[in-house]
């Protein structure tokens, strides 16, 4: 039926050829002697999704990092990441080329006037290499020919002028960080409210919220030209062209068309005129029919259930509480309450004073509308309501084993909020700025109880009698350091949970302990099991993402305290990690310490007795040094890397590190170290004075680059290397 609905939407649909149009020129020309430009941090990516706009470099995934468009008499060409036009990155490879190019293409003259706002570096470049350029304020676009930057701070007035001066024949060349400014402002849509987005939108672009990936070290090559299913425009055609024999579509054909439409259908603003009223009529009858679960996920190859499961969502988030109805892969995750559940009203107490999210003990059903009642001192607070305990988002995944994006946070600017999600989850009030407020009273009408255990506050008896068994599809368990938040099929039959937070206390304060920091903290640590998770196995944040294959262990005390758990206290340690101390190469390397020492001091395993003294750790060890010592190798192996640490923990004891961190703590901020070498420098410096021994020739037998001048400081100490090192054959 899928495909029979695709074939004669091919038929109605009068799309037009893009393989009668001459794609390539623009490109062609935008990159005649580019090879490859540098990569700033993490560009994002542009969604591409009008019919005069096109790519221009991409990633492996075809994701666009640069783009253009024509634009009535106008040209315009974006950057997706606004350091682009830095000194380090314009001056690296072919960057400035491109730059050169973009000036040539956009201005259309000889020698076009150009004018930049706030980037008085990028001036001085240009100007060295002949290009008539000067600073001028945004309002000055008029004056030049090409404007670079500065569409970000227009007024709604001076962007209509723009606008105007642009449909004449001006030129904008401008550069951001989608996913960097949707960060920075989480309670705003990219699509909505970003000026640039709101600009740029009827040029058929507009910055996405996702990441690029190098297509070369630091950089991106130029070639191959991105596709046109790298425009959404023209990926719609292709993908109803295409649907009749999908056999004939290959992988990397699918990865692309699956990343273009999936990014635009996000990204497009709702009022869009270009791309959406082709998505609608595409999508036809399939909108509320995704139910995406581990079982039957929804992959890359499935780009249309793709799509209309992004629209679905997207139609949710914008509906008034009344008319948000239930989505029916919310069973699936957060999970729904048992039929004829009753939902309850409930007033509960926040202490405003601590940031953060607030657990509540509630949980809304999908598609219930929740009412929140908030005391008047507390209206204009910057409180909000969230729904859902996973930060995880799973746009960029190739497989959803739920639907991608469930969670939201409502402002609570009125005395009566009324919210609603068509996939519900457990009830938080974040406090975003503590308040002199104290504790308030706020009270929440149409949800229902979930299992909700606190340290300290929860009777056993009550909890065993009555609280494990409440009727919420997901539970917590709290103590002031630590909360816990599982499906609550893994707390029906927990007896004692005194024990299980107790000793989650522990693992906190061994943390804390190891990285002499105080054991009282100003708000707890989550940990969050999700049946998805959007990076790694486990990943490190607030909370804690875990799968929820794993929660059963995340509240069994006897497999904590006994066995021990790699994966949590790894990503505990993270939590703990002090850029200081850890340079390149190191990120997982020094996490690891904590989780030995937890391993240690709460499980009584110790480290010669755990992972480090398995054979396979101590054969990587020997090779290392018969093959010949690479620094490379040494950050790229973290358990190698770990061997060194852990040499320094066998001879020194864990009470040297404490030594060493507590050093750090003393640093003021002119003193902290400023990049890589003086990282590797103090840490060998502290090291060796802690320890009343000269380790300088130890790193260098490891391969760790340290000055001359660090291992000068330490010359008057006695030389130390471990028994047998290095080792030999």
């Amino acid at each position: 039926m899928l495909i029979l609905d695709l074939v004669f939407l091919l038929l109605i649909l009068n799309l037009p050829s893009y393989a009668d149009m001459d794609k390539n020129a623009d490109p062609k020309m935008l990159t005649a002697g580019v090879n490859q430009i540098s990569s700033p941090g993490i560009p994002g990516n542009i969604s591409v999704f009008g019919p005069n706009a096109f790519g221009v470099i991409q990633d492996k995934k075809g994701r666009v990092v640069v783009a253009g468009a024509k634009y009535y008499n106008g040209r315009v060409l974006l950057w997706g990441h606004d350091g682009f036009f830095n000194k380090e990155s314009i001056e690296s490879v072919d960057t400035g080329c491109l730059l050169i190019n973009s000036i040539k293409w956009t201005g259309r003259k000889p020698k076009p006037k150009v004018g930049v706002v706030d980037n008085s570096y990028l001036v001085s470049y240009l100007n060295n290499l002949g290009v008539q350029t000067r600073s001028i304020e945004i309002d000055n676009f008029a004056a030049v020919d090409v404007l670079i930057g500065g569409i970000e701070k227009a007024s709604k007035n001076q962007q209509t002028q723009i606008n105007h001066w642009l449909k004449q024949g001006g030129a904008i060349i401008d550069s951001a960080t989608g996913w960097g400014w949707q960060q920075l402002n989480p309670d705003q849509q990219l699509s909505t409210d970003f000026t640039g987005n709101i600009f740029y939108a009827p040029m058929g672009m507009v910055f996405a919220d996702g990441f690029t990936s190098d297509t070369i070290q630091d950089g991106f090559l130029a070639q191959p030209l991105p596709s046109s299913s790298t425009n959404a425009y023209f990926a719609l055609d292709s993908l109803v062209q295409k649907a009749s024999d999908q056999s004939k579509i290959t992988d990397q054909e699918i990865l692309i068309l699956s990343n273009t439409l999936t990014t635009a259908t996000n990204c497009v603003p709702i009022d869009d005129q270009i791309f959406r009223p082709k998505l609608e009529k595409v999508l036809g009858n399939h909108i509320n029919q995704q139910n995406p679960s581990p079982d039957e996920p929804i992959t890359e190859r499935n780009i249309l259930q793709r799509l209309a499961m992004s629209e679905e969502i997207r139609q949710s988030r914008r509906l008034a509480a009344k008319d948000i109805k239930a989505h029916s892969s919310a069973k699936i995750f957060p999970g729904i309450s048992p039929a004829g559940t009753q939902p309850i009203k409930r007033s509960v107490k926040v202490d405003t004073s601590i940031v953060g999210w607030h657990s509540l003990g509630l949980f809304a059903d999908a598609g219930q509308m929740i009412h929140v009642h908030l005391p008047p001192t507390a209206v204009g607070k910057k409180l909000k309501v969230r729904m859902g305990s996973t930060t995880c988002r799973l746009w960029n995944k190739s497989v959803w084993n739920r639907a991608p994006e469930i969670t939201n946070e409502w402002p609570l600017t009125q005395p009566e909020t009324k919210i609603a999600s068509s996939f519900g989850g457990l009830i938080y009030i974040v406090v975003t700025e503590a308040t002199h407020e104290g504790s308030i009273t706020i009270t929440i009408n149409g949800a229902v109880e979930s299992p909700y255990y606190k340290l300290g506050q929860t009777s056993l008896q009550d909890w065993v009698q009555r609280v494990r068994y409440l009727p919420a599809p997901r539970a917590e368990l709290a103590s002031d350091k630590v909360i816990l938040t599982v499906p609550s099929t893994e707390v029906r039959e927990l007896d004692n949970p005194e024990l299980l937070m107790q000793t989650w206390d522990r693992v906190l304060d061994l943390s804390a302990d190891l990285a002499v920091l105080s054991k009282t903290r100003d708000y707890p640590q989550r940990y969050c099991a999700d049946v998805q998770l959007c990076a790694g196995w486990m990943h490190a944040g607030n909370p804690i993402m875990i799968p929820s294959v794993t929660a059963k262990n995340l509240v069994d005390s006897n497999h904590l305290i006994n066995e021990g758990n790699w994966g949590f206290y790894h990503e505990t340690g993270h939590m703990f990690q002090n850029p200081d101390w850890t340079f390149e190469g190191t990120g997982e390397v020094t996490v690891n310490l904590f989780t030995i020492y937890i391993l240690d001091k709460l499980c009584n395993i110790k480290p010669e007795v755990g992972r480090m003294g398995q054979p396979n750790i101590e054969r990587k060890y020997r090779a290392y040094f018969k093959e010949g010592i690479q620094f490379e190798q040494w950050k790229s192996d973290p358990f190698l890397a770990l061997y060194m640490y852990y040499q320094l923990q066998q001879e020194f004891g864990w009470a040297a590190f404490k030594n060493v961190f507590a050093q750090y703590h003393k640093l003021s901020r002119h003193q902290r170290p400023k990049n890589d070498q003086e990282k590797r420098d103090k840490w060998m410096v502290f090291f060796s004075k802690v320890v009343k021994q000269n380790l300088g020739p130890f790193f260098q037998l490891w391969g760790i680059p340290i000055s001359e001048s660090s291992q000068e400081s330490v010359s008057n100490l006695p030389i130390w290397l471990p028994i047998g090192f290095p080792p030999k054959e």
